[in-house]
């Protein structure tokens, strides 16, 4: 009961979206379609990297119907499948592309930008438990250096 007077609160003073006067906002459940565009799109991926831009348009397309259909367990799926495929096709400029696209979209779901930073910190800081919090994955290279600094300023 708290989750809906939470949300009839939110909604009603405008925070919610775009539903106003107290009303629940509608869920879609696009748990079918989402499957089906994650395989679509990871399929592409794995028969050629050169894919990797067909398969993030579709994923775009299908991460703002989840968005606006409010469909956060979907969109979560969606935004982590967009960073991995870009980070399976080792394609750094399109990692960070993604993650600043998607993190900074406009009305994104907060549960979303959580995934992105969780999905992405692995990559760019060290999390074993003997390290110290914060402490940035050792590069070899300049070029790997900048683009972990580009990943951390997202």
């Amino acid at each position: 009961h708290f989750r809906i007077y939470h949300h009839l609160i939110m909604a009603s003073e405008g925070v919610g979206g775009s539903s106003s006067g107290g009303q629940l906002e509608e869920r879609l459940d696009l748990t079918n379609e989402t499957n089906e565009k994650i395989t679509q799109a990871t399929a592409l991926v794995e028969s050629s990297s050169e894919n990797l831009t067909e398969a993030l348009a579709i994923l775009a397309a299908l991460e703002k119907r989840c968005r606006v259909g409010n469909d956060s367990p979907n969109l979560v799926k969606v935004c982590e499948t967009s960073l991995q495929l870009c980070k399976d096709c080792s394609n750094d400029e399109a990692l960070i592309a993604t993650l600043k696209t998607l993190s900074t979209r406009r009305s994104q779901k907060t549960k979303a930008v959580s995934a992105l930073v969780s999905k992405a910190l692995p990559w760019v800081l060290d999390m074993s438990e003997d390290a110290k919090p914060g402490t940035p994955l050792p590069v070899s290279t300049d070029e790997q250096k900048k683009i972990r600094e580009e990943m951390v300023i997202c």
